[in-house]
């Protein structure tokens, strides 16, 4: 039967001491045929400036402590799973960017083989931060931020491009706008590891959407400015682009309009003389 399977919480963001020990209680749920996992922790890196990321074959280091017995779970059947996370006391302070993977290895009846072995895989994202007084290096860049340099003043909402990058020694989210005169475009708090670049979104309510005005007439210089903080700092980072609107589509009507009129007028002159 088809595998059917979720884990909570499907992300875990956690600041730890070094020293210090925090225990994580996973819930594995199965809706689907019973089931064996096997569990694993390893490392992940950005595959791309869009938040997917790439799983590595580095295993988590051995202060991060879980049972690696296989998990068998019968079908619409709950189970829960502990890690445990310890760091010394002389650990480096730095994010630890891990994922949980639950893995299953199963005869299935893909294109009617019987035979088949199907391997599924469900993980967890962990970011984990060391700090020994919870103030960790956070610092920010912005590496684009633009919007088109002319739009028609009838047809083209103006739309941007934001990529922040992450220089410094843990993960943060942009928390700010995009404001343009009386509207504003609110970014999505997404998180953006270090030593990574990502391309941000915006917020419509819950939903994530592109960095767009709605559309209506705008005419002449437009400045767009874009102010955020990295999570609670209170340095403000700005940045500016400019956009001219044009009617160029009016333009091209009263164009098109005036020549029909001289066309007009030069078939009425012609038939007179005729």
């Amino acid at each position: 039967s088809a595998i059917s399977l979720s884990v909570s919480p499907p992300l875990l963001e956690l600041m730890i001491q070094p020293g210090k020990e925090v225990k994580q209680t996973y819930t594995i749920t199965n809706n689907g045929g019973d089931v064996i996992l096997t569990p694993k922790v390893i490392y992940f890196t950005p595959a791309d400036e869009a938040g997917n990321i790439d799983l590595t074959e580095d295993s988590a280091p051995n202060w991060i402590k879980y049972s690696k017995d296989p998990i068998n779970i019968k079908d619409s059947n709950k189970t829960n799973f502990n890690v445990i996370f310890s760091p010394p006391d002389n650990i480096e302070e730095v994010d630890h960017y891990l994922t949980l993977i639950f893995e299953s290895k199963e005869p299935t009846d893909l294109l009617d083989d019987n035979s088949s072995l199907y391997k599924s895989q469900i993980g967890t994202n962990i970011l984990l931060t060391i700090s020994k007084d919870g103030s960790p290096k956070k610092s920010a860049d912005v590496v684009e931020f633009s919007a088109p340099r002319v739009v028609d003043s009838f047809l083209n909402p103006i739309s941007y491009i934001l990529k922040l990058s992450n220089n410094g020694n843990s993960y943060w989210k942009p928390i700010g706008k995009i404001i343009v005169g009386e509207e504003s475009l609110k970014l999505a708090p997404q998180n953006i590891i270090s030593g990574s670049k990502r391309k941000i979104s915006c917020l419509d309510n819950e939903n994530l959407i592109d960095c767009k005005l709605d559309k209506k007439f705008r005419i002449g210089k437009i400045v767009s400015r874009l102010e955020f903080s990295i999570d609670d700092d209170p340095k403000i980072y700005k940045n500016e682009a400019t956009t001219y609107a044009i009617p160029f589509s009016l333009v091209g009507i009263i164009i098109s309009l005036l020549t029909i009129f001289k066309l007009s007028i030069t078939m009425k002159l012609w038939r007179r003389r005729k």
